[in-house]
């Protein structure tokens, strides 16, 4: 009876594929808003199709907040690995939809987009992207111990 690596089932299924889909697809879909609106003006930007675009990548991320929230079972061995990305995940998206509602044309009051600022926030729903998305390809794999992933400060300011 010597000490043998357990091999734990790993998380499979429709929830899982499609939670690794968005992860690849997010960082997609915020390069390309970024390429959209590098050379534009802060004034130029209150168009619909930078706010649908915004809308679109928060429909993303509350989508895989919800496939995360779905995997997570409180007695099972990757628990902790997965309540780790799902607190990763949490409130990004509030950032692109305060973003997406100061955008819209048709709103009375409007306000200037720093993009400094804006670029420093998609950076890290980039990163917390990649986190999340390293822990879920270990558990898909039946690793359930996520200690050596390196975690990015997950602050928005630091």
């Amino acid at each position: 009876m010597g000490s043998k690596k357990k091999l734990f089932e790993p998380i499979t299924g429709e929830s899982a594929d499609r939670a690794q889909e968005l992860c690849k697809n997010i960082p997609k879909d915020i390069k390309m808003f970024k390429e959209n609106i590098y050379y534009l003006d802060s004034n130029q930007l209150f168009q619909d199709q930078f706010v649908n675009q915004l809308l679109a990548l928060t429909n993303n991320l509350d989508e895989l907040h919800y496939l995360l929230t779905g995997m997570i079972k409180p007695k099972d061995i990757y628990y902790s690995s997965l309540r780790t990305a799902l607190a990763a995940l949490n409130g990004t998206s509030n950032v692109l939809i305060i973003t997406a509602h100061y955008l819209k044309p048709e709103n009375k009051y409007k306000r200037l987009l720093n993009q400094h600022s804006f670029s420093f926030e998609l950076n890290q729903i980039f990163r917390k992207v990649d986190f999340v998305k390293q822990v879920l390809e270990r558990v898909s794999k039946g690793d359930p111990v996520s200690r050596g992933l390196p975690r990015p400060n997950f602050r928005s300011r630091s």
